[in-house]
């Protein structure tokens, strides 16, 4: 490493601890809605605003021992941690995709990874992640592909599309048929209008026996029929999914099994992901979740909207995996993938054996997978196409 090189990188670095500093306040406010700007950092229990000397990251908590200087409360190892996490990243960043040759890509890197740094730890302590975190972030970073054209290892705009709506899919694929069969094969009481997720599951069927185009066409048609007929018009989830694994076995008859997967994976990603724009705009501008939503012309449904049925993945899980595959494309995403669930397996067993514990969301797993998948999916994709003998 150069001089040169080394400079950059600890600035990196020194930057990084700063935001990771302002990482703490977000994951503390966001989810309860308070400003994270105003009013300044002080101490949750005595109330004592914070001097400059003691907001040092992870030096004014070793100095002070991890304690309150005004009441001798305990400060949480998690907020030294956490500026930790992000310093690293930064400083990752800049050494792989340095500021000075890739502006654009090192930007929106760190920025990706401050997000999932602080996904990771909303989810853990609220098992939620917000969609202001993840669905800007996938907006900024569909836009950022166009610019960072030529840096190493990052799709291009028709590559990081595509990892986002695949990195949707599988995990809408996970959320839907996985509660269906915590349901025993029961049909959602999920009643959204006019998109939801209905417009996943047809695009997914569509998409695994023409492709994803026809996924896509597929659900946009059921939005215009909805919008026309001033209902929900569905198909039950049962019969959706029940064709969907038809359509798939019968895939090498047809389009083949690789373009009826993905093209079935991104057009139902793509679909959930239009869906979620439009309910958490929806949320945005009237202060009503989408089970409240009164939007159907019949008025305020009456219907069951499903908040008490079984989850098998939560939704937020579905857009923090679209958020990490604009930075992958799909190779990298699917190892990505692979990752989270083998790590998330390992922790498992290791709670059972160790006798319990608290339940861990996927999130977090999903956050380091992607991590992972950034800086080592290139050489698991390579030595596992080399066990199987293609160059």
């Amino acid at each position: 490493m150069g001089a040169l090189t080394l400079t950059v990188v600890l600035i990196a670095v020194l930057f990084g601890a700063l935001i990771g500093s302002f990482s703490n306040v977000v994951i503390h406010r966001l989810p309860a809605g308070t400003s994270i700007v105003h009013p300044g950092s002080s101490c949750p229990r005595c109330g004592r605003r914070l001097g400059p000397l003691e907001l040092v990251p992870v030096v004014s908590w070793l100095v002070q021992r991890g304690r309150c200087r005004g009441c001798g409360t305990a400060i949480a190892a998690r907020y030294p941690l956490v500026e930790t996490l992000v310093a690293v990243g930064f400083g990752l960043m800049a050494w792989r995709w340095s500021p000075l040759d890739h502006p654009v890509a090192f930007a929106f890197l760190a920025a990706w990874w401050t997000l999932l740094v602080i996904a990771t730890f909303i989810d853990l302590d609220r098992f939620e992640i917000p969609d202001v975190l993840t669905l800007p972030g996938l907006a900024v970073g569909l836009v950022a592909a166009f610019a960072w054209q030529g840096a190493p290892d990052l799709p291009g705009f028709a590559g990081a599309a595509f990892g986002a709506a695949l990195g949707a899919g599988v995990l809408t694929l996970v959320n839907r048929i996985g509660a269906l069969v915590l349901r025993r094969f029961r049909d959602t009481s999920e009643r959204l209008w006019p998109i939801g997720f209905d417009q996943a599951n047809l695009a997914a069927l569509v998409g695994a026996a023409g492709g994803l185009v026809a996924g896509l066409s597929a659900a946009a048609a059921s939005v215009l029929l909805n919008l026309f007929a001033r209902r929900t018009v569905r198909l039950p989830e049962p019969l959706a999914w029940a064709g969907w694994a038809v359509a798939v076995a019968a895939s090498p008859l047809g389009v083949g099994v690789v373009r009826s997967l993905g093209g079935s994976l991104a057009a139902a990603g793509a679909a959930a992901l239009a869906g979620a724009v439009v309910w958490w705009t929806y949320d945005l501008t009237t202060g009503r979740s989408a089970a409240e939503s009164d939007a159907a012309p019949e008025g305020r449904p009456t219907e069951p909207q499903g908040d008490d049925e079984p989850v098998a993945m939560g939704f937020g899980d579905v857009k923090l995996a679209a958020l990490l595959g604009v930075v992958l494309g799909w190779e990298r995403l699917l190892v990505g993938v692979f990752a989270a669930v083998l790590i998330g397996a390992v922790v498992g067993v290791a709670q059972r054996i160790a006798g319990g514990g608290r339940v861990v969301p996927f999130g977090p797993f999903l956050a380091l997978g992607g991590a992972l998948a950034l800086f080592f999916g290139d050489a698991v994709l390579a030595a596992y196409l080399g066990a199987l003998g293609v160059s």
